[in-house]
């Protein structure tokens, strides 16, 4: 999946394994400009990525869309996924202290210049590849 995206989506953005993070700046641009390109977010987490190339993964904090349904067009799915990973990410951002859960870690984290949050997009192709349950 990650190989695919358009260099508009990655922008911003950093690959590590086969996951890309974004900046928490350039995350709202990249859902814009997936939307625009008819991909659809299957949401993320909120992680700390490390010079020396550690990651330290918060899977608990994350921003999902919900299900797509019946009858849904992929173009009104990938607007809608996108809409709502965006607003569960705002949330998460105006909720969460991540200073103090950089704190949890055994060794010193920045948690202003480490953190990224780590989204998922697929195209319609692909989400048609997949073994995601499709809407009955």
């Amino acid at each position: 999946m990650a190989d695919d995206l358009p260099p508009e989506i990655t922008q911003g953005a950093t690959l590590r394994g086969n996951e890309y993070g974004w900046t928490l700046s350039s995350f709202p641009n990249a859902l814009a400009k997936a939307a625009a390109n008819g991909y659809v977010c299957l949401g993320g987490q909120f992680e700390f990525r490390l010079d020396e190339g550690s990651t330290c993964e918060m899977y608990w904090i994350q921003a999902d869309p919900t299900d797509r349904e019946h009858g849904e067009s992929w173009a009104d799915y990938s607007r809608r996924s996108c809409r709502e990973v965006l607003q569960e990410f705002q949330k998460v951002l105006s909720v969460t202290d991540f200073a103090k859960e950089a704190l949890n870690w055994k060794f010193q984290i920045d948690p202003v210049n480490t953190l990224v949050f780590v989204a998922y997009f697929v195209s319609e192709t692909e989400w048609s590849q997949l073994s995601v349950p499709q809407p009955s």
